[in-house]
C-alpha cells in the first residue's frame, strides 16, 4: 500500500514540475528538458521514486551498477525496488487502455479454452437425489 502512495506522490510531483517548467519553456529549453542528464541523448527516462531525478535507462543501469545513489543529488538508492522506477516515455508510445484491456481478455479466453475440461461426478451425485 505504501509503494502505491509512494508511487503516486512521485508521478505527481514529476508531473507538477513538468507542468510548472513547460509553461515557461522555450523550445531549445524544452527540447533539452528531454534529453537523458547524463548522457544527454534523447532517450525515454528512468523516473527515479525518491528524488524524481530522470536519466536513461542506460545510463541508470550503469550507474547503478557503481553507485548506489542518484548521480543528481546524491540520495540514497539502496532501497530502490527497480519496480519501482518509472518509464517516462512519449504520448506516442502509450498505448490506449481499451486495447490493453482487450488484448488481456483475449488472452484469458484463449487460456480458458485450452483447459481441460474435467467434471467430477462427486459433486453431482450428492444432488441427484434432489433433482429427481
Amino acid at each position: 500500500m505504501e509503494d502505491k502512495k509512494q508511487k503516486a506522490v512521485c508521478m505527481e510531483r514529476y508531473r507538477r514540475r513538468d507542468e510548472d517548467e513547460t509553461s515557461s519553456l522555450s523550445d531549445v529549453d524544452a527540447e533539452r528538458e528531454e534529453e537523458c542528464g547524463i548522457c544527454m541523448e534523447m532517450n525515454s527516462k528512468v523516473v527515479l521514486p525518491n528524488c524524481t531525478h530522470a536519466m536513461c535507462l542506460r545510463c541508470y543501469q550503469d550507474w547503478n551498477s557503481r553507485s548506489q545513489s542518484c548521480p543528481f543529488c546524491r540520495d540514497n538508492l539502496k532501497k530502490t525496488d527497480p519496480g519501482d522506477l518509472w518509464i517516462y516515455v512519449e504520448d506516442d508510445d502509450v498505448v490506449d487502455m481499451e486495447t490493453v484491456s482487450r488484448e488481456n481478455l483475449r488472452r484469458l479466453f484463449m487460456y480458458i479454452n485450452k483447459l481441460p475440461l474435467i467434471v467430477p461426478d462427486v459433486i453431482f451425485s450428492v444432488y441427484d437425489s434432489h433433482i429427481k
